[in-house]
This record gives structure tokens, sequence and C-alpha cells, in this order.
């Protein structure tokens, strides 16, 4: 009877993971990586290499001169001719909102205006219409003086979404705007929001934008240039976390901020190793794959040496990864022996009672 209620336990010592990285299975769908100097190198390098993408990007440059405007359907002009109020408000109406006066370019990128009929301007800068009046109404004006103003810019439009305070659309002007001026106009950061990094889409295309760098300036990025129709996208923090795991003093997530988090913060925001029932030349990093197709990759460290403590203190942890710290053979002997314990003793209960 004892044996076969005990081939019914599930024992679950420990974590079988190979340094070596063997496994029963054939295809074991995982790459063991010890961590070394030279694994350091590398994982610079491919921090690096992920930030080209964004590097593609225009910056968008405070010093740099605003380009002329393009008017667009929406956008509402203020036409001034000079000396001839009944063309500059030709409904004689008392108002001091340039808007409600001004000319609203429709739908098809045209708009009237009186002696020089219809006029085409979606496409066009200020200059551009400003000659074209100048010419249509030299029939009924003399060497007419005209201004052309942007009233109310309706024309260019960015969608910012996701975790800020006030998701909306943001209205492009003629002065140059990035990602973050685009964050700010929607109320900013809401308390939820992702501080690590942000996605601009474009033409259907993500670009990753470095909200870590740019918040904390820790490190050169971009904030990329806005154009209208593009998307700033802000996530919330649920990827912006590891998960500390095995034989440390509190389990649980550990939430990454701005700056980056090296595997000896995580585990010192964890309580440390539990110095008991750890084995800390048996640390773990489960790192899932970058694409499809690729293998999972765990990387090994041994705390136990000097060297072990310093590659922690440099090894930068990446969202969603699990570190796993194994128990000592004693432990999990004691492990066991909890896991048999109930069994082994309503056993005896049962037996006696049958006696």
């Amino acid at each position: 009877m004892l044996v076969a209620l005990l081939s019914g336990c599930a024992l679950v010592p420990g974590l079988r993971v190979s340094a070596s990285g063997s496994h029963p299975d054939a295809n074991p769908g995982y790459e063991v990586i010890q961590i070394t100097p030279e694994v350091l190198s590398q994982q610079k390098q491919a921090s690096e290499a992920a930030l080209s993408d964004e590097q593609t990007l225009t910056p968008a440059d405070p010093a740099e001169a605003p380009s002329e405007y393009v008017i667009g359907p929406g956008d509402v002009l203020q036409i001034i001719v000079w000396d001839h109020m009944e063309l500059t408000n030709p409904f004689g109406a008392v108002t001091r909102d340039p808007v409600s006066a001004g000319q609203l370019v429709a739908a098809d990128g045209t708009f009237f205006f009186p002696y020089a009929g219809i006029l085409s301007v979606a496409g066009k800068t200020v200059q551009q219409i400003r000659a074209e009046l100048a010419a249509r109404l030299q029939s009924v004006v003399t060497k007419p003086q005209i201004d052309v103003r942007v009233a109310s810019f309706r024309a260019g439009r960015v969608q910012v979404t996701g975790e800020v305070k006030n998701p909306g659309l943001v209205t492009m002007d003629d002065t140059v705007k990035g990602a973050l001026e685009a964050i700010n106009e929607r109320g900013g950061l809401s308390s939820t929001a992702s501080r690590r990094e942000a996605l601009l889409i474009r033409n259907g295309k993500s670009h990753r934008i470095d909200l870590a760098g740019l918040l904390s300036g820790t490190r050169p990025a971009v904030n990329p240039k806005l154009l209208p129709g593009d998307i700033v996208h802000v996530p919330d923090t649920s990827d912006d976390q590891v998960f500390v795991l095995g034989e440390v003093s509190r389990q649980g997530p550990v939430v990454l901020s701005q700056q980056q988090l090296t595997l000896i913060e995580a585990l010192t925001k964890s309580g440390g190793l539990d110095r008991t029932t750890a084995n800390d030349s048996g640390v773990l990093v489960f790192r899932r794959p970058e694409q499809p197709g690729q293998v999972a990759q765990i990387f090994a460290l041994d705390l136990s040496s000097p060297t072990g403590l310093l590659l922690a203190g440099e090894f930068d942890l990446a969202s969603r990864d699990v570190v796993y710290v194994k128990a000592t053979k004693f432990a999990q002997y004691n492990l066991i022996i909890n896991q048999l314990l109930p069994t082994i003793t309503a056993v005896y209960q049962i037996d006696a009672l049958t006696q």
C-alpha cells in the first residue's frame, strides 16, 4: 500500500538544468550560457545594436529653424487686405476672434475669397497663397497689400495612445514637435506608464523610443521628430519587470525602472539569497527568445566567488527575465522529506486503524 501511494506523488526537488546545456530531451529548446566578461561585452554590443533603429529617426532639434508650414484641409486662414476692410471682413462682423472670422480650408483643399474666386491651397505655403491672391485681386485693387496667416492649425494630427493622462490627438503646427512634446501635451505619463520605452508607429511600421534614456539622461537617446499621421504609444509596466524565484527571501516581480537593472540589484531587492537553503553557486537567468524560431537562453552564474559577484553587478537584466536561485543539496533533501512525510504519516495511521 505504501509503495502504491508513493508512486502517485509528484516529486519536484529542484530545477533540472545542466550548465553544459545537456537535457533529457533531444531538442531542449534552450541554450545555457556561463556569464563571463566576454558575455557582458556581447550584451553591451547587442544593446547598442538595438538602438540602431531608433538612431535612424530624425530627432526633434530645438535649435532647428521651423520649416514652412504646408496648408491642409481643416486649417483656418486669416487674410488681411490692407486699406480694404470690405475684403478683409466682407460681412462687417465685429469680432476679435480671427478663427471665427477666418477662411476655413474645405475638405477638398479649397476656400473662397471675394473677387478672387475659389483657390486651391492644400499643399501650399502662406507665401504661395499670398502671391496667388495678390495676382487675382489686381483687377479690383491697385497694388494689393495682402497678409496671410494661419489662424488655427487643424490639418496635421498625431495620435497619442496608451498610458498617458489624456490620450487623444495632438495638432501639428509650424513648430518642431517630438514624441516627448506630444506626450506632454496630453498631460504627461500616467502612474502606470512604462518609463523605459514607447513606440512610434509610422506608415504601419513600429519604431522604438528610448524613454529611459530621454527621461534619465544617462545615455544618448533620440526624441523623434513627429510627422502628421504618426502614432505615439506608451505601454504600461506589465513588460517592465523581472521575476525572482527560488531560494531568496522574497519571491516575486521586481519592476524595471528608468535605469538598467542588474542581477545583483534584483537579488538585493528580493531580500538577498536565503542563508539556509540557497545554493549561491547556482544562480540562473531565464531569457525568452527575441524572435520566433530562436531558442531561449539560460545564463548561469556562480555567486560564491568574488568574480561572480562582480559579474552579477554588471549583468543587465531584460524585461520578463526570470531569475532563479537553486537550493542546496541538503535543502532539496529536506524538501523531499517534507513532501513525503504527510503521505507516510497517513499510511501509518491507516495501518494502525486496520490492525
